[in-house]
């Protein structure tokens, strides 16, 4: 992958190849080698580097299954040189304990990353801000307002109007004849869920989120969030992304984004209606004239701005990706599929629809998702963190400014912790204290320790209520055919690892009378 995104980049343009090869090796290479000549490290183990790129060709399309085939051959730690750019991958238990929760606070940072510092107004939001008091307050503020069980609580209603919206979308496309494409409608109800907590406001009315350009916007920046470029690998060379083109389209989106930010501000500030949303725009505008205590300052509009975009790079894709992730893996195996409706219609009876009262009795359900986690944690490698400073981890030097990636796909599919682990058994989790919340380092898809998801609560009642009911409301098939041997189970890297390919269903409402409201 990154040797094609090197090409894409790089050799398309052959006077911008030249200039490159001779430039960067004159001044890359040399600074690298005399860095390296000057301090005696005692790095993990990983494979020799290359002049200039590192070990950047050693990355197929799929990083983290080859970050998993390097930790076969070279051990659980790992050093690679990604441009100029040192880094460090862990791959088991025992060394992502010990820079998740040994290391906490050495590893608490976050590196400065082009395309999400600038999405995210220069790293001052909770997600990409550096460690430091600022980030603590950030946080603290968080956690009081947004991501408590109570706050999450008070948007039952909300969540509970658009899965309606979904459940009712999906019985007129079936009775229409039409495939269900599971990825599609699974991104479109986190995204109207996302815009009404915060704006009070649907992304599309007609529930068609296709036709919003929000909908291509953010799937755009996310997509630009995971790409190459010059800036992230060879410092010294940032020049090149504006040649290249790539932060020309990088402060195109930026703006756009700003812009429906800045609509969506200046159309509540300059409302003479007395009706107050309680939802969290007007939380953040209400901080930037009155001093909360859990900040101890006043809110600028670009910290508005960096909390609202948090708000919708977490509160999407990391859910719809798991909602259709678990549906492929039931429509993969008919056994669990049965047992997790029977649970939920059993439950249910002839009620019209599963409500978030409900979902506490739903204990298979948990199980599956459980499982899904495991097997498709949303971010196969969870956010980067940087080494504050010179430490040691597992026995090796690990110098300051220093990238630590977890590989939390390649922990969750090891059998040394798991049995079987490449099937997909609910039943595993039975019975069992573990849990997603980061206590548990063989199950971590959301992080741990200071660093961890602050969404978790959001996004797991946005998952539970949505399953529920898509498999309380309607039997499911595959078209055309289609054997569950035909599935096609492959992956596509990003922010989040969704499938490569969507997953489109036959949906058979479970009552043939329902009426569409």
């Amino acid at each position: 992958m990154v040797l094609h995104l090197i090409s894409l980049y790089l050799i398309s343009n052959s006077w911008l190849l030249l200039l490159f090869l001779s430039f960067s090796s004159l001044l890359v290479f040399l600074r690298f080698s005399s860095h390296n000549r000057s301090h005696k490290w005692r790095l993990p183990p990983g494979p020799s580097p290359l002049p200039i790129i590192g070990n950047l060709h050693e990355l197929d399309r799929i990083i983290h299954v080859s970050l998993h085939r390097l930790s076969k051959e070279y051990g659980p730690l790992i050093h690679l040189n990604l441009g100029n750019t040192s880094a460090i991958v862990a791959s088991s238990v025992e060394v992502s304990s010990e820079i998740l929760k040994a290391q906490d606070t050495v590893f608490c940072s976050r590196p400065p990353l082009a395309a999400i510092t600038k999405f995210t107004y220069d790293g001052i939001d909770i997600g990409a801000s550096p460690f430091g008091e600022y980030w603590k307050k950030m946080k603290r503020f968080g956690n009081v307002h947004f991501f408590n069980a109570l706050k999450v609580r008070s948007f039952h209603n909300i969540r509970e109007e658009e899965v309606d919206v979904l459940i009712n979308d999906i019985k007129k496309a079936s009775f229409n004849g039409e495939l269900i494409n599971v990825s599609e409608r699974a991104v479109c109800l986190l995204q109207n869920i996302t815009f009404r907590e915060v704006f009070s406001k649907r992304v599309s009315v007609d529930g068609d989120c296709r036709l919003s350009p929000y909908h291509d916007l953010i799937k755009d920046m996310m997509s630009m969030m995971a790409s190459f470029n010059a800036r992230d690998f060879f410092p010294s060379l940032w020049w090149l992304d504006f040649l290249t083109g790539w932060r020309v389209k990088l402060e195109r989106r930026f703006r756009e984004m700003d812009r429906i930010y800045e609509k969506e501000i200046e159309t509540r500030l300059k409302s003479t209606c007395a009706t107050t949303h309680n939802d969290f725009l007007d939380l953040l505008l209400n901080r930037q004239t009155k001093v909360d205590p859990s900040l101890g300052f006043l809110l600028s509009r670009n910290e508005v701005k960096a909390l609202l975009m948090d708000m919708f790079f977490g509160g999407t894709d990391t859910s719809s990706v798991t909602i259709e992730w678990g549906m492929a893996e039931l429509m993969r195996n008919p056994e669990v599929m049965k047992k997790a409706q029977d649970e939920v219609r059993q439950l249910i009876g002839n009620k019209e629809k599963v409500e978030e009262s409900d979902i506490r009795h739903l204990h298979y359900l948990k199980l599956v998702i459980m499982e899904t986690l495991r097997l498709h944690p949303p971010t196969t490698l969870l956010a980067p963190r940087e080494c504050m400073k010179d430490t040691k981890v597992n026995g090796y030097d690990i110098p300051a400014k220093t990238i630590a990636l977890i590989n939390v796909w390649a922990i969750g599919r090891d059998s040394k912790y798991w049995d079987d682990p490449y099937s997909f058994q609910p039943e595993r989790f039975k019975n069992k204290s573990i849990n997603y919340k980061g206590n548990h380092f063989n199950f971590i898809p959301f992080g741990s320790g200071r660093r961890i998801c602050p969404g978790i609560t959001f996004g797991m009642a946005n998952i539970e209520l949505a399953l529920a009911n898509i498999l309380y409301s309607f039997d499911w098939t595959l078209p055309n055919g289609m054997t569950k041997e035909d599935i096609d189970m492959r992956e596509h890297f990003g922010l989040v690892t969704r499938k490569k390919m969507p997953l489109v269903l036959i949906a058979t409402p479970k009552f043939t009378n329902m009426c569409i409201w």
